[in-house]
């Protein structure tokens, strides 16, 4: 009597297990990774500005440039309404809010009251993790710097910055950092890019670094102090931000 084939049983700890115990289909999983992949690629859009402000944008001006169906491209859009992002304008699509320099300013002051304590902190208990991939990740700063390649800058920056504070073992830290820096809206970095400004912000990551491995509190201190302003002028302010400080 031949057996019958029975389908294979799942590990306990794989993919394939959890996938079955959590009621997910592969369709699900592949539309959630679309998601995912869309919101990220919408993010960076947003980011360096090649989104226009107030401009209104449907579901399917994404659609056709990431080449991804409407649902997981209109649920990564509202994931970014979320974050704050972006605005749902009523049967129209999607907008980006306009920020004004009061925005800007409230976004400067609370990266300060945020990331400044906590890379304090960090250089004080000796908290810095994978100090090598950093140094990794900020010369390849520079390089990126060198080349004019913002997208892969912002997001290798990113990563640095949230890098830096990962010792402190806080997520919810690492989340609003992360959103802050999103919600800032870097529009002046492609400008910062063609005059070679962005060199000299790159550098300065090497600069904070370095302080920070020391243990040298007060120039950790001085260093992302500096590097946030400067942020704050020349990142959304753009080159002609730049170009008045040196006027002063």
């Amino acid at each position: 009597m031949a057996k019958s084939i029975s389908a294979p049983r799942l590990a306990e700890g794989s993919v394939c297990g959890a996938v079955a115990r959590a009621g997910l289909s592969l369709l699900e999983l592949d539309r959630a990774s679309l998601r995912a992949r869309a919101y990220e690629a919408i993010r960076g859009s947003i980011i360096t500005g090649e989104i226009a402000d107030g401009q209104i944008y449907p579901v399917s001006f994404f659609g056709a440039r990431l080449g991804v169906s409407a649902t997981p491209i209109r649920e990564a859009l509202f994931d970014l309404v979320g974050d704050g992002l972006i605005e749902v304008v009523r049967n129209r699509g999607f907008k980006l809010p306009r920020l004004s320099e009061r925005d800007m300013d409230e976004l400067y002051e609370l990266r300060v009251m945020v990331e400044l304590p906590g890379i304090v902190r960090v250089a004080r208990e000796g908290l810095l993790r994978n100090p090598h991939r950093l140094r990794e990740l900020a010369l390849d700063l520079v390089e990126l710097a060198r080349r004019q390649e913002v997208v892969d800058y912002l997001s290798t920056d990113r990563a640095f910055h949230l890098g830096l504070l990962a010792g402190l073992e806080n997520r919810r830290l690492l989340q609003m950092v992360a959103l802050l820096r999103d919600q800032a809206r870097f529009h002046g970095i492609r400008g910062l890019s063609e005059s070679g400004a962005l060199m000299s912000s790159a550098n300065e990551h090497l600069a904070l670094l370095g302080a920070i491995e020391a243990g040298d509190v007060a120039a950790a201190e001085a260093r992302i102090r500096e590097h946030l302003a400067h942020t704050r002028l020349l990142w959304v302010g753009g080159v002609e931000a730049e170009a008045q400080t040196q006027l002063r």
